[in-house]
Protein backbone atom coordinates (compact mmCIF):
# COMPACT_ATOMS: atom_id res chain seq x y z
CA UNK A 1 0.00 0.00 0.00
CA UNK A 2 2.75 2.15 0.96
CA UNK A 3 3.85 1.72 -2.96
CA UNK A 4 1.02 2.61 -4.08
CA UNK A 5 0.50 5.92 -2.24
CA UNK A 6 3.72 6.97 -3.71
CA UNK A 7 2.40 6.23 -7.06
CA UNK A 8 -0.78 8.26 -6.54
CA UNK A 9 1.37 10.93 -4.75
CA UNK A 10 3.42 11.43 -8.17
CA UNK A 11 0.36 10.84 -9.85
CA UNK A 12 -1.18 13.55 -8.21
CA UNK A 13 1.57 15.61 -8.33
CA UNK A 14 2.10 15.16 -11.96
CA UNK A 15 -1.61 16.04 -12.49
CA UNK A 16 -0.67 19.71 -10.24
CA UNK A 17 1.94 19.79 -12.81
CA UNK A 18 -0.10 19.52 -15.72
CA UNK A 19 -2.94 21.33 -14.56
CA UNK A 20 -1.50 24.20 -13.15
CA UNK A 21 -1.07 26.98 -15.15
CA UNK A 22 -1.04 30.83 -15.57
CA UNK A 23 -4.09 32.59 -16.14
CA UNK A 24 -2.41 34.41 -18.69
CA UNK A 25 -3.64 32.09 -21.85
CA UNK A 26 -1.56 33.46 -24.52
CA UNK A 27 1.79 32.31 -22.04
CA UNK A 28 0.74 28.81 -22.56
CA UNK A 29 0.06 28.71 -26.43
CA UNK A 30 3.00 27.73 -28.12
CA UNK A 31 3.66 30.78 -30.18
CA UNK A 32 5.76 31.60 -33.59
CA UNK A 33 7.10 34.78 -32.23
CA UNK A 34 10.85 34.91 -33.86
CA UNK A 35 12.00 36.61 -30.39
CA UNK A 36 12.75 33.22 -29.30
CA UNK A 37 15.63 31.44 -30.70
CA UNK A 38 18.49 33.89 -28.93
CA UNK A 39 21.56 31.21 -29.33
CA UNK A 40 23.87 32.67 -27.47
CA UNK A 41 22.29 36.26 -27.50
CA UNK A 42 21.34 35.63 -23.72
CA UNK A 43 22.68 38.43 -22.57
CA UNK A 44 20.60 40.77 -25.12
CA UNK A 45 17.93 42.81 -22.99
CA UNK A 46 15.33 41.66 -24.95
CA UNK A 47 12.24 39.82 -23.23
CA UNK A 48 12.01 36.33 -24.19
CA UNK A 49 7.76 34.29 -24.00
CA UNK A 50 9.08 31.16 -22.07
CA UNK A 51 6.92 28.69 -23.86
CA UNK A 52 7.37 30.22 -27.23
CA UNK A 53 7.63 27.38 -30.01
CA UNK A 54 11.10 28.09 -31.78
CA UNK A 55 11.21 29.09 -35.33
CA UNK A 56 13.87 26.26 -36.42
CA UNK A 57 14.46 23.06 -35.06
CA UNK A 58 16.62 22.45 -31.77
CA UNK A 59 18.59 18.97 -30.80
CA UNK A 60 18.59 18.01 -26.89
CA UNK A 61 20.53 15.05 -26.71
CA UNK A 62 20.34 13.17 -23.23
CA UNK A 63 21.08 10.05 -21.34
CA UNK A 64 18.26 8.48 -20.27
CA UNK A 65 16.84 6.26 -17.76
CA UNK A 66 14.78 3.26 -18.95
CA UNK A 67 12.24 1.04 -17.40
CA UNK A 68 12.77 -2.00 -19.59
CA UNK A 69 9.65 -3.45 -18.23
CA UNK A 70 7.46 -0.18 -19.23
CA UNK A 71 5.19 -1.00 -22.06
CA UNK A 72 4.84 1.64 -24.92
CA UNK A 73 1.91 2.07 -27.14
CA UNK A 74 2.86 0.85 -30.35
CA UNK A 75 6.11 1.07 -31.69
CA UNK A 76 6.56 3.96 -29.68
CA UNK A 77 10.05 4.27 -27.00
CA UNK A 78 11.11 6.23 -24.55
CA UNK A 79 12.93 8.85 -27.55
CA UNK A 80 9.79 8.17 -29.81
CA UNK A 81 6.18 8.50 -28.45
CA UNK A 82 3.59 11.27 -28.08
CA UNK A 83 5.10 13.21 -26.03
CA UNK A 84 8.46 13.56 -27.93
CA UNK A 85 6.69 14.02 -30.71
CA UNK A 86 4.05 16.41 -29.47
CA UNK A 87 7.63 18.61 -28.13
CA UNK A 88 9.02 18.88 -31.80
CA UNK A 89 5.47 19.78 -33.19
CA UNK A 90 4.71 22.25 -31.26
CA UNK A 91 7.49 23.59 -29.77
CA UNK A 92 10.59 22.89 -31.79
CA UNK A 93 12.40 20.94 -29.50
CA UNK A 94 14.12 17.42 -30.73
CA UNK A 95 14.82 14.91 -28.07
CA UNK A 96 17.44 12.59 -29.36
CA UNK A 97 19.27 9.87 -26.64
CA UNK A 98 23.13 9.59 -26.63
CA UNK A 99 22.54 6.69 -24.58
CA UNK A 100 20.02 4.55 -22.73
CA UNK A 101 20.72 2.71 -19.23
CA UNK A 102 18.28 0.76 -16.97
CA UNK A 103 16.90 2.55 -13.94
CA UNK A 104 19.48 0.14 -11.57
CA UNK A 105 22.43 0.86 -14.03
CA UNK A 106 21.62 4.68 -14.44
CA UNK A 107 23.75 5.91 -12.19
CA UNK A 108 26.60 4.07 -12.98
CA UNK A 109 26.53 5.06 -16.76
CA UNK A 110 26.06 8.83 -15.27
CA UNK A 111 29.27 8.40 -13.66
CA UNK A 112 30.97 7.17 -16.70
CA UNK A 113 30.03 10.02 -18.85
CA UNK A 114 30.92 11.91 -15.98
CA UNK A 115 34.71 10.02 -15.70
CA UNK A 116 34.98 10.56 -19.26
CA UNK A 117 33.91 13.78 -20.17
CA UNK A 118 31.53 12.20 -22.33
CA UNK A 119 28.59 13.93 -21.88
CA UNK A 120 24.93 14.63 -23.22
CA UNK A 121 23.51 18.15 -23.47
CA UNK A 122 21.57 17.58 -20.76
CA UNK A 123 20.61 14.98 -18.20
CA UNK A 124 19.42 13.58 -15.06
CA UNK A 125 21.84 13.13 -11.66
CA UNK A 126 22.26 13.23 -8.33
CA UNK A 127 23.46 15.49 -5.95
CA UNK A 128 26.97 13.58 -5.39
CA UNK A 129 27.29 13.29 -9.33
CA UNK A 130 26.28 17.33 -9.46
CA UNK A 131 29.02 17.94 -7.30
CA UNK A 132 31.30 16.22 -8.81
CA UNK A 133 30.54 18.40 -11.65
CA UNK A 134 30.52 21.33 -10.62
CA UNK A 135 34.22 20.53 -9.36
CA UNK A 136 35.06 19.39 -12.58
CA UNK A 137 33.83 22.66 -14.29
CA UNK A 138 31.52 20.40 -16.27
CA UNK A 139 28.24 22.17 -16.28
CA UNK A 140 27.01 25.17 -17.72
CA UNK A 141 25.79 27.94 -15.74
CA UNK A 142 22.06 28.49 -15.55
CA UNK A 143 21.75 31.81 -13.60
CA UNK A 144 21.23 33.63 -17.03
CA UNK A 145 19.12 32.02 -18.70
CA UNK A 146 16.88 30.71 -15.93
CA UNK A 147 15.97 34.16 -15.35
CA UNK A 148 15.55 34.91 -18.77
CA UNK A 149 13.45 31.81 -19.83
CA UNK A 150 12.12 30.83 -16.48
CA UNK A 151 7.92 30.67 -16.81
CA UNK A 152 6.77 32.20 -14.42
CA UNK A 153 5.12 28.76 -12.68
CA UNK A 154 8.21 27.66 -12.84
CA UNK A 155 10.02 30.28 -10.68
CA UNK A 156 6.91 30.42 -8.51
CA UNK A 157 7.29 26.46 -7.74
CA UNK A 158 11.23 27.03 -6.59
CA UNK A 159 10.14 30.24 -4.74
CA UNK A 160 7.70 28.20 -2.96
CA UNK A 161 10.69 25.59 -1.94
CA UNK A 162 13.04 27.59 0.60
CA UNK A 163 16.46 26.82 0.04
CA UNK A 164 16.51 24.43 -3.28
CA UNK A 165 17.59 26.53 -5.96
CA UNK A 166 19.99 27.77 -3.09
CA UNK A 167 21.34 24.10 -2.71
CA UNK A 168 22.50 23.85 -6.23
CA UNK A 169 24.04 27.39 -6.85
CA UNK A 170 27.81 27.45 -6.23
CA UNK A 171 30.05 30.80 -5.87
CA UNK A 172 26.55 32.67 -7.17
CA UNK A 173 26.36 30.28 -10.46
CA UNK A 174 23.17 28.17 -10.78
CA UNK A 175 24.18 24.50 -12.31
CA UNK A 176 21.27 22.55 -11.85
CA UNK A 177 17.35 22.17 -11.88
CA UNK A 178 15.92 20.20 -8.72
CA UNK A 179 13.40 18.25 -7.94
CA UNK A 180 10.81 18.98 -5.23
CA UNK A 181 9.65 16.77 -2.45
CA UNK A 182 6.61 15.90 -0.25
CA UNK A 183 7.04 16.65 3.07
CA UNK A 184 7.41 14.26 5.47
CA UNK A 185 7.93 13.32 9.20
CA UNK A 186 7.63 10.80 11.30
CA UNK A 187 4.54 10.62 14.19
CA UNK A 188 2.92 8.75 16.76
CA UNK A 189 0.08 6.99 15.45
CA UNK A 190 -2.13 5.39 18.12
CA UNK A 191 -5.27 3.97 18.84
CA UNK A 192 -7.30 7.23 21.10
CA UNK A 193 -9.94 4.66 21.29
CA UNK A 194 -7.97 2.61 23.75
CA UNK A 195 -6.11 5.65 25.11
CA UNK A 196 -9.83 6.69 26.30
CA UNK A 197 -10.97 3.17 27.44
CA UNK A 198 -8.02 3.59 29.99
CA UNK A 199 -8.43 7.10 31.03
CA UNK A 200 -4.50 8.10 29.42
CA UNK A 201 -3.48 10.99 28.20
CA UNK A 202 -1.85 11.88 24.89
CA UNK A 203 2.44 10.78 24.95
CA UNK A 204 4.95 13.41 24.96
CA UNK A 205 8.00 11.96 26.26
CA UNK A 206 9.46 8.82 25.41
CA UNK A 207 8.63 7.23 28.91
CA UNK A 208 4.96 8.33 28.24
CA UNK A 209 5.10 6.09 24.74
CA UNK A 210 6.36 3.46 27.31
CA UNK A 211 3.80 4.04 29.63
CA UNK A 212 1.10 3.70 27.21
CA UNK A 213 2.32 0.59 25.31
CA UNK A 214 2.74 -0.74 28.79
CA UNK A 215 -0.84 -0.34 29.41
CA UNK A 216 -1.95 -1.40 26.12
CA UNK A 217 0.20 -5.12 26.47
CA UNK A 218 -1.12 -5.21 30.41
CA UNK A 219 -5.03 -4.56 29.70
CA UNK A 220 -5.33 -6.79 26.55
CA UNK A 221 -6.41 -4.11 24.83
CA UNK A 222 -6.11 -6.18 21.12
CA UNK A 223 -6.95 -9.78 22.71
CA UNK A 224 -4.67 -11.98 24.10
CA UNK A 225 -2.10 -11.25 22.25
CA UNK A 226 -1.56 -7.54 22.09
CA UNK A 227 0.97 -5.81 20.30
CA UNK A 228 2.32 -2.68 22.06
CA UNK A 229 4.72 -0.89 19.64
CA UNK A 230 4.86 -2.52 15.96
CA UNK A 231 7.12 -0.96 13.39
CA UNK A 232 10.20 -2.97 10.65
CA UNK A 233 9.12 -6.23 9.29
CA UNK A 234 10.67 -7.82 7.14
CA UNK A 235 12.76 -6.52 4.56
CA UNK A 236 11.93 -2.94 6.20
CA UNK A 237 14.42 -0.45 7.97
CA UNK A 238 15.21 0.65 11.39
CA UNK A 239 14.98 4.04 10.17
CA UNK A 240 14.93 6.16 7.33
CA UNK A 241 18.46 6.98 5.66
CA UNK A 242 19.85 9.85 3.33
CA UNK A 243 19.07 7.72 0.11
CA UNK A 244 15.09 7.26 1.40
CA UNK A 245 14.78 10.01 3.66
CA UNK A 246 11.12 10.45 3.43
CA UNK A 247 10.17 6.41 4.55
CA UNK A 248 8.86 7.00 7.29
CA UNK A 249 6.03 4.33 7.56
CA UNK A 250 6.32 1.42 9.85
CA UNK A 251 9.91 2.50 11.27
CA UNK A 252 11.65 3.40 14.34
CA UNK A 253 12.88 7.05 13.42
CA UNK A 254 10.67 9.31 15.98
CA UNK A 255 12.48 7.17 18.67
CA UNK A 256 15.75 7.88 17.42
CA UNK A 257 15.04 12.09 17.11
CA UNK A 258 13.68 11.82 20.19
CA UNK A 259 17.51 11.41 21.38
CA UNK A 260 18.52 13.62 19.09
CA UNK A 261 20.29 10.63 17.16
CA UNK A 262 20.07 10.74 13.37
CA UNK A 263 20.98 6.94 12.14
CA UNK A 264 21.39 6.50 8.86
CA UNK A 265 22.00 9.93 7.57
CA UNK A 266 24.64 12.34 7.80
CA UNK A 267 24.94 15.02 10.29
CA UNK A 268 27.41 17.72 11.59
CA UNK A 269 29.68 17.19 14.93
CA UNK A 270 30.43 19.69 17.63
CA UNK A 271 33.74 20.33 15.69
CA UNK A 272 31.55 21.12 12.49
CA UNK A 273 33.04 18.13 10.78
CA UNK A 274 30.69 15.41 9.15
CA UNK A 275 29.69 12.09 10.91
CA UNK A 276 27.79 9.38 10.06
CA UNK A 277 24.24 9.44 12.22
CA UNK A 278 24.36 5.04 13.28
CA UNK A 279 27.73 5.69 14.60
CA UNK A 280 26.95 8.34 17.88
CA UNK A 281 26.62 7.76 21.06
CA UNK A 282 23.18 9.21 20.80
CA UNK A 283 22.15 6.04 18.69
CA UNK A 284 23.96 3.53 20.93
CA UNK A 285 21.37 5.29 23.97
CA UNK A 286 18.20 5.00 21.77
CA UNK A 287 19.68 1.45 21.04
CA UNK A 288 19.37 0.67 24.69
CA UNK A 289 16.07 2.10 25.12
CA UNK A 290 14.73 0.03 22.03
CA UNK A 291 16.43 -2.63 23.64
CA UNK A 292 14.85 -2.16 27.14
CA UNK A 293 11.61 -2.58 25.19
CA UNK A 294 11.47 -5.25 23.28
CA UNK A 295 12.80 -7.51 26.54
CA UNK A 296 10.05 -5.88 28.75
CA UNK A 297 7.50 -6.84 25.87
CA UNK A 298 6.31 -2.97 24.91
CA UNK A 299 8.23 -4.22 21.49
CA UNK A 300 6.95 -6.63 19.00
CA UNK A 301 8.91 -9.66 19.68
CA UNK A 302 9.14 -10.33 15.85
CA UNK A 303 10.34 -6.76 14.64
CA UNK A 304 12.41 -7.47 11.31
CA UNK A 305 10.71 -11.30 11.31
CA UNK A 306 7.12 -10.35 10.35
CA UNK A 307 6.25 -10.90 7.54
CA UNK A 308 3.72 -7.98 7.49
CA UNK A 309 3.35 -5.73 10.11
CA UNK A 310 0.10 -4.12 8.42
CA UNK A 311 -1.45 -7.45 8.77
CA UNK A 312 -1.21 -7.14 13.02
CA UNK A 313 -2.34 -3.38 12.51
CA UNK A 314 -5.66 -4.27 10.53
CA UNK A 315 -6.47 -7.49 12.77
CA UNK A 316 -7.06 -5.06 15.69
CA UNK A 317 -3.36 -6.59 17.37
CA UNK A 318 -1.81 -3.61 17.71
CA UNK A 319 -1.90 -0.32 19.55
CA UNK A 320 1.35 2.08 18.19
CA UNK A 321 3.16 2.25 15.62
CA UNK A 322 5.43 5.52 14.13
CA UNK A 323 4.09 7.06 10.35
CA UNK A 324 4.00 9.91 8.00
CA UNK A 325 1.00 12.17 7.49
CA UNK A 326 -0.61 10.45 4.54
CA UNK A 327 -0.35 7.17 6.91
CA UNK A 328 -4.63 7.12 7.13
CA UNK A 329 -4.19 5.75 3.16
CA UNK A 330 -3.19 2.39 5.15
CA UNK A 331 -5.36 1.94 7.78
CA UNK A 332 -9.07 1.75 5.53
CA UNK A 333 -8.92 -2.18 6.45
CA UNK A 334 -8.22 -2.10 9.67
CA UNK A 335 -11.35 0.70 10.29
CA UNK A 336 -13.37 -1.89 8.66
CA UNK A 337 -12.53 -4.70 10.92
CA UNK A 338 -13.58 -2.50 13.85
CA UNK A 339 -15.36 0.93 12.65
CA UNK A 340 -14.11 1.94 16.71
CA UNK A 341 -10.16 2.17 15.41
CA UNK A 342 -9.72 5.81 15.95
CA UNK A 343 -6.41 6.23 14.83
CA UNK A 344 -5.00 9.34 15.40
CA UNK A 345 -1.60 11.10 15.19
CA UNK A 346 0.67 12.94 17.57
CA UNK A 347 3.39 14.82 17.28
CA UNK A 348 5.75 12.76 19.74
CA UNK A 349 7.76 11.75 21.17
CA UNK A 350 9.48 14.91 21.96
CA UNK A 351 13.31 15.54 22.95
CA UNK A 352 14.28 16.49 26.29
CA UNK A 353 13.79 20.27 25.47
CA UNK A 354 10.49 19.63 24.49
CA UNK A 355 11.25 19.74 20.65
CA UNK A 356 10.41 17.43 18.25
CA UNK A 357 13.03 16.48 15.60
CA UNK A 358 13.17 15.22 11.89
CA UNK A 359 15.44 14.29 9.13
CA UNK A 360 14.37 16.56 6.38
CA UNK A 361 13.27 15.32 3.07
CA UNK A 362 15.64 15.67 0.18
CA UNK A 363 14.97 14.91 -3.36
CA UNK A 364 17.21 13.11 -5.32
CA UNK A 365 17.20 14.04 -8.89
CA UNK A 366 18.76 17.29 -10.69
CA UNK A 367 18.59 18.49 -14.47
CA UNK A 368 22.69 19.57 -15.22
CA UNK A 369 23.12 20.79 -18.53
CA UNK A 370 26.75 20.22 -20.60
CA UNK A 371 29.12 23.32 -20.37
CA UNK A 372 28.64 24.79 -23.67
CA UNK A 373 26.21 23.43 -24.81
CA UNK A 374 24.77 26.19 -27.33
CA UNK A 375 20.95 26.14 -26.20
CA UNK A 376 20.10 25.91 -22.49
CA UNK A 377 17.26 27.99 -23.04
CA UNK A 378 16.06 24.60 -24.60
CA UNK A 379 16.19 22.83 -21.77
CA UNK A 380 14.69 25.70 -19.18
CA UNK A 381 11.91 25.59 -21.61
CA UNK A 382 11.20 22.18 -21.23
CA UNK A 383 10.68 22.33 -17.65
CA UNK A 384 8.80 25.45 -18.26
CA UNK A 385 6.07 22.90 -20.42
CA UNK A 386 6.54 20.48 -17.76
CA UNK A 387 4.89 22.56 -15.10
CA UNK A 388 3.26 25.02 -16.92
CA UNK A 389 1.15 23.22 -19.50
CA UNK A 390 -2.64 23.19 -19.65
CA UNK A 391 -4.05 19.64 -18.50
CA UNK A 392 -6.30 19.78 -21.56
CA UNK A 393 -3.42 20.66 -24.10
CA UNK A 394 -2.08 17.72 -23.25
CA UNK A 395 -5.40 15.64 -23.77
CA UNK A 396 -5.68 17.21 -26.80
CA UNK A 397 -2.53 17.25 -28.26
CA UNK A 398 -1.19 13.65 -26.72
CA UNK A 399 -4.53 12.14 -25.73
CA UNK A 400 -3.34 9.95 -23.06
CA UNK A 401 -2.33 10.08 -19.54
CA UNK A 402 1.53 11.03 -19.37
CA UNK A 403 4.20 9.23 -17.19
CA UNK A 404 7.75 9.86 -16.10
CA UNK A 405 8.80 6.81 -19.13
CA UNK A 406 7.37 8.87 -21.81
CA UNK A 407 8.47 12.79 -20.41
CA UNK A 408 11.88 13.48 -20.76
CA UNK A 409 14.22 15.25 -17.96
CA UNK A 410 10.72 13.85 -15.81
CA UNK A 411 10.94 15.70 -12.15
CA UNK A 412 8.18 15.81 -9.30
CA UNK A 413 7.67 19.38 -9.45
CA UNK A 414 4.86 21.35 -7.20
CA UNK A 415 4.56 24.44 -4.27
CA UNK A 416 6.13 23.97 -1.36
CA UNK A 417 2.84 24.79 0.54
CA UNK A 418 0.49 22.40 -1.15
CA UNK A 419 -0.06 20.16 1.75
CA UNK A 420 -0.17 23.02 3.54
CA UNK A 421 -3.12 24.44 1.50
CA UNK A 422 -4.91 21.45 0.95
CA UNK A 423 -5.25 21.15 4.60
CA UNK A 424 -6.10 24.47 5.43
CA UNK A 425 -8.76 25.30 2.21
CA UNK A 426 -10.52 22.10 2.89
CA UNK A 427 -10.80 23.05 6.44
CA UNK A 428 -12.34 26.55 5.59
CA UNK A 429 -14.62 25.13 2.88
CA UNK A 430 -15.67 22.61 5.14
CA UNK A 431 -16.59 24.82 8.19
CA UNK A 432 -17.93 27.44 5.66
CA UNK A 433 -15.31 30.06 6.07
CA UNK A 434 -14.58 29.71 2.53
CA UNK A 435 -16.29 29.52 -0.45
CA UNK A 436 -15.49 26.14 -3.10
CA UNK A 437 -15.42 28.16 -6.11
CA UNK A 438 -13.01 30.66 -4.23
CA UNK A 439 -10.62 27.77 -4.27
CA UNK A 440 -7.37 28.13 -6.21
CA UNK A 441 -7.95 25.51 -8.96
CA UNK A 442 -5.51 27.03 -11.39
CA UNK A 443 -2.96 25.92 -8.91
CA UNK A 444 -3.91 23.68 -6.34
CA UNK A 445 -6.15 21.15 -8.58
CA UNK A 446 -6.17 18.28 -6.19
CA UNK A 447 -7.06 20.83 -3.29
CA UNK A 448 -10.49 22.18 -5.09
CA UNK A 449 -10.78 18.23 -5.57
CA UNK A 450 -10.78 17.57 -1.85
CA UNK A 451 -12.94 20.75 -1.07
CA UNK A 452 -15.70 19.63 -3.56
CA UNK A 453 -16.05 15.85 -1.75
CA UNK A 454 -14.90 17.21 1.86
CA UNK A 455 -19.03 17.64 3.01
CA UNK A 456 -19.93 14.25 1.68
CA UNK A 457 -17.17 12.44 4.54
CA UNK A 458 -16.60 14.55 7.33
CA UNK A 459 -19.57 14.98 9.94
CA UNK A 460 -20.18 17.50 12.93
CA UNK A 461 -18.04 18.46 14.86
CA UNK A 462 -15.84 19.83 12.07
CA UNK A 463 -13.21 20.04 14.11
CA UNK A 464 -13.07 17.19 15.68
CA UNK A 465 -11.15 13.83 13.58
CA UNK A 466 -12.02 11.16 15.78
CA UNK A 467 -13.48 8.28 13.81
CA UNK A 468 -16.92 8.17 14.78
CA UNK A 469 -17.33 11.80 13.71
CA UNK A 470 -16.84 10.47 9.60
CA UNK A 471 -19.17 8.93 7.23
CA UNK A 472 -16.81 6.20 4.85
CA UNK A 473 -19.97 5.54 2.87
CA UNK A 474 -21.45 8.26 1.53
CA UNK A 475 -18.34 8.99 -0.67
CA UNK A 476 -16.31 6.16 -0.25
CA UNK A 477 -13.60 7.14 -3.11
CA UNK A 478 -12.41 10.24 -1.46
CA UNK A 479 -12.62 9.14 2.15
CA UNK A 480 -9.54 7.91 2.43
CA UNK A 481 -7.76 11.49 0.95
CA UNK A 482 -9.82 13.43 3.45
CA UNK A 483 -9.21 11.25 6.28
CA UNK A 484 -5.31 11.47 5.44
CA UNK A 485 -5.81 15.39 4.86
CA UNK A 486 -7.45 16.28 7.64
CA UNK A 487 -6.54 13.48 9.98
CA UNK A 488 -3.03 13.26 9.55
CA UNK A 489 -2.01 16.20 7.28
CA UNK A 490 -3.57 18.30 9.81
CA UNK A 491 -1.41 17.42 12.55
CA UNK A 492 1.62 17.56 10.56
CA UNK A 493 1.07 20.83 8.88
CA UNK A 494 0.15 22.77 12.51
CA UNK A 495 3.38 21.30 13.82
CA UNK A 496 6.72 22.68 15.02
CA UNK A 497 9.36 20.52 13.70
CA UNK A 498 13.14 20.95 14.20
CA UNK A 499 14.41 20.02 10.25
CA UNK A 500 17.59 18.05 10.50
CA UNK A 501 19.30 17.71 6.84
CA UNK A 502 21.51 14.92 5.83
CA UNK A 503 24.92 16.44 4.53
CA UNK A 504 25.08 13.75 1.91
CA UNK A 505 21.91 12.34 -0.56
CA UNK A 506 23.70 10.55 -2.54
CA UNK A 507 26.23 8.05 -3.02
CA UNK A 508 29.69 9.17 -2.89
CA UNK A 509 32.60 6.88 -5.12
CA UNK A 510 33.53 4.40 -2.31
CA UNK A 511 30.01 3.99 -1.24
CA UNK A 512 29.43 2.27 -4.29
CA UNK A 513 31.21 -0.44 -3.58
CA UNK A 514 31.71 -0.48 0.06
CA UNK A 515 28.11 0.14 1.02
CA UNK A 516 26.25 -2.28 0.52
CA UNK A 517 28.22 -4.57 3.05
CA UNK A 518 28.53 -1.60 5.47
CA UNK A 519 25.10 -1.27 5.77
CA UNK A 520 24.46 -4.93 5.94
CA UNK A 521 26.79 -4.93 8.86
CA UNK A 522 24.63 -1.76 10.46
CA UNK A 523 21.66 -3.70 9.98
CA UNK A 524 22.21 -6.95 11.00
CA UNK A 525 24.69 -5.71 14.27
CA UNK A 526 21.49 -3.00 15.38
CA UNK A 527 18.31 -5.60 15.03
CA UNK A 528 20.90 -8.38 17.45
CA UNK A 529 21.27 -5.38 19.93
CA UNK A 530 17.62 -4.87 20.32
CA UNK A 531 16.60 -8.48 20.13
CA UNK A 532 18.89 -9.03 22.77
CA UNK A 533 20.98 -11.61 20.76
CA UNK A 534 23.96 -9.37 21.13
CA UNK A 535 25.52 -6.93 23.95
CA UNK A 536 25.02 -3.32 23.81
CA UNK A 537 28.81 -2.82 23.64
CA UNK A 538 28.39 -4.97 20.55
CA UNK A 539 28.22 -1.08 19.37
CA UNK A 540 31.39 -0.14 19.79
CA UNK A 541 32.86 -3.17 17.51
CA UNK A 542 30.00 -1.66 14.76
CA UNK A 543 31.88 1.48 14.79
CA UNK A 544 35.59 0.45 14.66
CA UNK A 545 34.60 -2.05 12.01
CA UNK A 546 32.68 0.52 10.11
CA UNK A 547 35.53 2.62 9.95
CA UNK A 548 38.26 0.38 9.13
CA UNK A 549 35.88 -1.18 6.27
CA UNK A 550 35.52 1.93 4.51
CA UNK A 551 33.35 4.15 6.64
CA UNK A 552 36.69 6.88 7.52
CA UNK A 553 37.32 7.40 3.72
CA UNK A 554 33.40 7.78 3.25
CA UNK A 555 33.58 10.49 5.75
CA UNK A 556 36.42 11.80 4.05
CA UNK A 557 34.28 12.30 0.71
CA UNK A 558 31.28 13.54 2.67
CA UNK A 559 33.21 16.08 4.40
CA UNK A 560 34.52 17.04 0.73
CA UNK A 561 30.53 17.58 -0.54
CA UNK A 562 29.97 20.64 2.54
Amino acid sequence: MKKNFKTLAIGLVVALSLSACGSNNSENAPSNSPSNNPGNNVGADVSYDPLAKFPEPVEVTLGRGIDPTYKYEGNDSAEDNLYTRWLKDSYNIVVKHDWEASNTDYGQKVSLAIGSNDLPDAMLVNETQLRQMVKADQLADLTEVYNKFGADRLKQIYDSNPGLLEGVTFDGKLYALPETTLPSAPMTWIRKDWLDKLGLEAPKSLQDLENIAKAFVDNKMGGEKTLGIVGTQQGGSLYSNFLASGDHYLNFSSVFFSNKAYPGIWVTDESGNAVYGSTTPETKKTLATLRDWYANGILDKEIGLRKSTQEVITSGQAGIFFGPWWTPYNLTDSIKSDPNANWRPYIAPLDESGAFNSNQTTGSNYIVVKKNYKNPEAVIKMLNIHVSEKQESYKTAVGKELTSQEIPLFLIMGLGDQLQYAVKTTQKVLNGEMKLEDVDKLNYGFTYELASHVNNVKTEPFDNYDIQYWDQQKDPDFFSHIYSHLNGGSTFVDAEINWVKSLATAQTKTMQTKWTNLKKIEDETFLKIIMGSAPLDEFDTFVKKWQEQGGDQITKEVNELK
